[in-house]
Order: structure tokens, then sequence, then C-alpha cells
């Protein structure tokens, strides 16, 4: 706890945390992006790029860094794009804050926080809207749906785009209802080791990662029977001794347990079903009956894995044994088992219930977990197109124009807010800053020739020039850097970027109101797994 409230040391320490996690993760910005080797407090392996994901396995000591991490998690639940672009943003316009409390002696004066939310507004309300360049109208087109996938796929897997995007954009669509709306939770993402990512493929329908447990494999206008219980004789937990004293003792022993299950085998099938799924045990006593009914059996031990399916195929999980009613059973046009890597998978497709199966592959699983992180971000950039459609020129190309414009519109504001809005302004060039940095190029120079080009850009159009993260065209380091956005056809979607910068700032905005940092004792005793 610190003494003095007013000296600002408690500002400026908090400062100095949000710039470190900043500075850690600031290198994942961007196609070009490095990889973290992360050991979380179970000693497991994550090898990723992904800010949220990062930040999700580290533990943050520190209570400003943890509200500076917790946008970012916001922003991925939300917008699942741009997690980094936050992190970044938020550290640098806090570094702006230190610059500013040095050279004027300010404490967080109401005239920096003043300030901050009116170069914000001004950008949600004007200056970004007017750098619009293009947008999505129609979302069951394909080729529009690949204008927003592929900058958000190589942002996370880059070179894997161009195969990854199809596939996305064919799983968006088969789920997608006449108005192009969709549930995200409907594209599921199936991994199997082995082959390379080109190897990937999209399946429609439910895809369980198993085989099925009886002689039958397939089936056609199927009526499925769910039960979240074992499909298995009841016994009690209490323990007993049986004396057998003939051998009709013996040979009757289990003949009650067996017509029992005979009964309720034959009353599943009377009802009409031809799958049934289990998520518990199921008893071989239980098998040799469903195989002697010529029924299809499934095993799923996952709850969740559960609930998809009685969502693929509108079931309702039941808890007793026992045939089904009409409203409890589900439907599906066919099940059948298919091979994929050398591992049998059980396929369920209805027309009814739209649901698609992205089947990744990729030689290990980091690799598989990062490709999923990625395509997880492609379906959710879809839905928000749905939302607003309208789009921006990516790779630093919007965020130099916001910072020019924040900059020459500082200059016409009375008072001290002008030298925050400049500050604001000033803190927007560390994207294309970073993606340079992350390219391998000169990002002093590059940064130079970015702005020059956007000086010299007329009002008649938006300004497409960014940072060229492929460097296309020389090897030489003193030249080039930039390039058309337009051409490349890297676009953002304006949407996802203002939910960005607002909780950046909101963040931003909430440390620099800290003035005393109170921290309960820690508990004795070992902590919470």
């Amino acid at each position: 706890m610190d003494d003095d409230p007013t000296s600002g040391s408690v500002t400026l320490r908090n400062i100095e945390a949000c710039m470190q996690l900043s500075h850690m993760l600031r290198t994942s910005l961007g196609p070009q992006g490095r990889c973290k080797l992360v050991v979380n407090h179970l000693e497991r392996l994550i090898v990723t790029s992904d800010c949220a994901s990062i930040l999700k396995e580290v533990t943050i000591e520190h209570p400003a860094a943890q509200l500076l991490a917790e946008a970012c998690q916001k922003q991925e639940t939300e917008r699942g794009d741009n997690t980094n672009f936050v992190l970044a943003f938020g550290g640098e316009i806090l570094w702006q804050t230190s610059q500013l409390i040095a050279k004027m002696t300010w404490q967080p004066a109401p005239e920096i926080l003043a300030g901050y939310q009116r170069a914000l507004t001004l950008v949600e309300n004007k200056l970004l809207p007017d750098l619009v360049c293009d947008g999505v109208t129609d979302l069951k087109d394909k080729d529009q749906l690949l204008k927003i996938l592929q900058p958000v796929l190589a942002s996370k897997q880059y070179g894997s785009e161009q195969t990854l995007a199809p596939i996305v954009a064919d799983a968006c669509l088969t789920v997608m209802d006449a108005q192009g709306k969709f549930n995200a939770e409907s594209v599921r993402v199936c991994k199997i080791p082995g082959s390379s990512v080109s190897q990937s493929t999209l399946l429609e329908g439910y895809v369980a990662m198993r085989g099925l447990e009886t002689v039958v494999t397939n089936a056609t206008d199927a009526k499925i029977a769910v039960y979240a219980c074992g499909f298995e004789a009841s016994s009690t937990e209490a323990k007993g001794t049986v004396l057998m004293k003939t051998a009709a003792d013996l040979l009757s022993y289990n003949r009650t347990e067996e017509a029992k299950m005979e009964e309720i085998v034959q009353g599943i099938a009377a009802s009409g079903v031809k799958v049934v799924v289990t998520g518990g045990n199921l008893s071989d006593m239980a098998l040799h009956f469903l195989d002697r009914a010529s029924l299809i059996c499934l095993r799923i031990g996952s709850k969740w894995e559960l609930r998809r399916l009685c969502q693929a195929v509108n079931a309702t999980a039941l808890v007793r044994l026992g045939a089904p009613t009409p409203d409890e059973m589900g439907f599906c046009e066919s099940i059948r088992t298919q091979e994929l890597g050398g591992k049998t998978v059980t396929v369920f497709r209805s027309h009814e219930t739209k649901l698609a199966t992205i089947l990744l592959r990729a030689s290990t699983s980091s690799v598989l977990n990062d490709l999923e992180r990625a395509v997880d971000d492609g379906v959710q950039a879809v839905v928000q197109a749905g939302k607003d459609g309208r789009l921006v020129y990516g790779g630093g190309a919007v965020e130099m124009a916001l910072s020019m414009a924040l900059q020459q519109e500082a200059s016409r504001v009375p008072g001290l807010e002008q030298y925050s809005i400049a500050a604001f302004g000033k803190a927007l060039e560390i994207v294309p800053r970073t993606l340079a940095e992350n390219a391998g190029w000169d990002a002093v120079r590059v940064l130079a020739d970015l702005k020059a080009s956007h000086a010299q850009h007329g009002t008649e159009s938006v300004c497409d020039v960014g940072i060229d993260i492929e460097r296309y065209g020389t090897e030489n380091d003193d030249t080039g850097g930039t390039c058309s956005m337009k051409e490349r056809g890297v676009l953002d979607l304006m949407s996802t970027k203002l939910a960005a910068l607002r909780l950046a700032v909101d963040a931003a905005t909430t440390i620099l109101k800290i003035d005393q940092i109170i921290m309960s004792k820690p508990a004795g005793g070992p902590k919470p797994q």
C-alpha cells in the first residue's frame, strides 16, 4: 500500500507493469509475429502466438496488468480478433501518458482522461467511418467471406490462410439461414494428428471422434435414443456373497438380469429407434442384445459432446433405460463410419439441424491447437460481419491514417486536452511500427516512408498504404517496406477495430485513475488448484 497517493508513484508503477506485459507480447502481433513457449501451472507446454491464449495460461500477479489482460480476454470473447492490438495499444497509450507526466509534471489529471475520451469519440463518430473502403453486403457470397477470412487467418496461421479460408467459408455457408445469420457454435472443429494442413476438410453434420460399438455401422432415416446414463444392468452399491448349491442355481444366476436387459432392448427397437447413444458404460450383455436387434450403438464419454449431439439431432438425453417417447427421440438422415487419417469417426448428417465440422490435420498437437484458435477467430469474424460489414484497410494503414488525423485535430483543440489527443494519435503508431519490426524492416525508416505516403495522398479516396510484411520486390533493407493493402486484399472489420480501441482506452483510463493498490494478505496453505 502506497503511503502518499498524491505522489504519482503508484501510477508510474502501474504503467511500468502494463508496459512490461505489452512489450513481452508485442512481438506476437501480426502474421510475422513470434510464437511463445508457455509452461502453465500444470506443466503443460503451449506454443502459440495468440495473445488471448498466452494470457489465459500465464499467472499475472500485478493487479493493473491484470486489468489490461482482462480487456484482451473480453475482446477475444466478443470479437475473436485484434486481441494483441488491445494489449499493444493499451500499453503504448499508458507509456505516452508517462511521457506527459514527465514533461509537464502532470498527475493523471482529468484533462488527460478527458482528452483520451474526446479522441475516442472523434474516432468513433467521424475519423474511422470516413476510412471505410469496402463492405460485406451479402454473407451468402463466398468471395465476400474470403475477403474477411484471409486476413484474420493469416494473422494467426500465416501461409495456411489460402487453405483454411475456403473451408471456413464453406462451413459458415452450410450453417447459415436465409438471412445470413448463424450461431458460431454450429461450426465444430475436430483435430486429427498427422499429415499436413492441406489435408484438412469439411464434413456436414456432427462428427464423433470414435467408431461404433456394434456390428451394424450405417443407417439412413434413423431415429436416435440418447442416454446420459450407462447402458448396463443396474446394481446396488452394497457388496454381497451369493451361495450356490446346485448347477441349476449357477445357470439361473444371470437369467433374470439377461431377461430384463433383453426386454429393454426389445422395447427400444419396437419404438422405431435404430441408433442408441450412451454417455456411460456399455456392458457386454447390453452390446450382445443390441447386436441381436440390429441396432447401432455409439458410446460418448464427454457430457459436453453428448449435449452437442443432442443439439445436432434434436434429441433429449434420458437418465433412465427404456424406450423413449416420440418427443425424446432424435433423427438424422444418415449415420455412417468413416476412416480419416487412420482414425475411425462416426458422422451424423441431418439437413434440419444445420451443423458443420471442420477436420483439421497437422503434424503436431501444438500446430493443431493453433489452427483451431485461428478457425474460431475466423468464424467469429463472419458472425461480426453479419452485424456490421464495413471494412477498413489493414496492415497498419488505418492506424497511421487515424494517427495523423488525430494529431492534426489536436492542434485545433484549445486547452490541455490537445496534448492527450496528440498522445492518443502517437500511440496508434505502435501497430505499423510493430508490424515493421516483426517483419524484419528498419522500423524508423519504414514508418517515415509510411507517414510520407499518407501525407502525400489526396483527400479524394482512402489511403491504402500499409506495412509490407512479405518483403516483396526487394532484398535491400534501405528500400521498400510499404505496399498497397488494396492490391494485397488486406482488410479488417471496422467494428472489430473499434471494439478493440474502446477496450484499450477503457482499460488505460481505469488504470490511470488508480492512486493506491490495497492487497489483502495471502492466506496460508497451498493455493487452490
